[in-house]
């Protein structure tokens, strides 16, 4: 059961500190008074509580502005919750009876703004992030040109891929206009500075297109389909969460990393008709993990605040769902054909 502890300091003036405490949300608050200084109040929660706590916060606090709320990860807390706590707690869940008792408020991740400032920090563009996608890539086509599994998986590890493409798919869930053009900034440079040194190491080295790690990426099946929509899927969920997405990020780079590099090399080489199956592949897979993230981030419930961002981001999603679910279908359509 992971933990979250939320500090609040209160508009100055507000006085009912007690009412900014729901005792069914929480496991254990206290308040902070001390003479000369602002009031602070501690509330300790699950992290899937975490959410309502702080919209309810929100809410109590509409049309403040001198106020801060505070989000800290809590590695272990003494007492510890027991067994018969967490029972005790389901049996009052169902007991519950109205219409709003009965909606869970567990959201069974961390809570949207967690999120959002996870992913965002994911997304910044940065001359560290230029540098590891540089470094991704010439590894990468080392592996590919060597045909050594082990130097590809190796590129994989570091390459930054996952973050942009889970922060497009939040922004879209969102409607955040401003994530969407930093997640696009990012995958826009990233992906032209790996294609362009992936097309350079193809001018000046011999490709060998019959190897292995080379030749298995210039076709595309339905099974790539498939991979793409679940390393999508698992991207979103290591972020929502709260666990670590290094492992996952291996598994997105798998299916971003090598065929991109692969379309570069063999473009550089002049093998046209192959870095076309390679760069069809490299197309699928992003299409794939972006609308796999779209809808897992709607099927979690994240959604924005208010209700005029909520239509902003429901008609954006709409329409990014549409644009994916057409060019899957159209790639679908192409792979038919030429493919199998």
């Amino acid at each position: 059961m992971a933990l979250r502890l939320i500090k609040i300091l209160p508009p100055e003036g507000f006085e009912d500190l007690e009412s900014l405490i729901d005792e069914d949300d929480i496991i254990d608050s206290w308040i902070e008074r001390s003479e000369g200084s602002q009031t602070v109040i501690n509330l300790l929660a699950e992290v899937e509580y975490t959410e309502k706590i702080l919209g309810d916060l929100e809410a109590k606090f509409s049309g403040k502005e001198d106020y801060r709320i505070v989000l800290l990860p809590i590695s272990a807390t003494l007492p510890t919750q027991t067994q018969k706590d967490e029972e005790k707690n389901e049996e009052e869940d169902k007991d519950k009876t109205t219409d709003e008792e009965k909606e869970d408020v567990r959201v069974q991740r961390i809570s949207r703004e967690e999120l959002y400032e996870e992913i965002k920090n994911n997304v910044d563009f940065s001359w560290v992030y230029l540098v590891l996608i540089a470094l991704s890539c010439v590894v990468a086509a080392n592996g590919l040109i060597r045909n050594s599994a082990a130097m590809v998986i190796g590129a994989m590890v570091i390459a930054p891929i996952l973050g942009p493409n889970v922060g497009l798919a939040l922004a879209t869930t969102l409607g955040d206009k401003t994530l969407l053009k930093r997640s696009l900034k990012s995958i826009f440079y990233g992906f032209s500075l790996g294609l362009s040194l992936s097309i350079i190491m193809g001018l000046i080295i011999d490709i060998d297109p019959e190897v292995f790690q080379i030749s298995s990426r210039t076709h595309v099946s339905y099974a790539d389909i498939a991979l793409g929509l679940s390393a999508g899927v698992a991207g979103c969920l290591s972020f929502t969460r709260g666990i670590s997405a290094a492992v996952i990020g291996v598994m997105v780079a798998v299916a971003l990393l090598p065929p991109m590099v692969a379309t570069g090399l063999l473009l550089g080489s002049g093998m046209f008709e192959l870095a076309y199956g390679a760069g069809l592949l490299t197309l699928t897979y992003i299409i794939c993990i972006n609308l796999a993230g779209i809808l897992t981030f709607l099927l979690q419930g994240i959604k924005p605040h208010s209700f005029t961002e909520q239509r902003e981001g429901e008609e954006l999603s709409r329409w990014a769902i549409f644009i994916w679910v057409s060019l899957l279908v159209l790639l679908s359509v192409i792979i038919y054909f030429e493919f199998l």
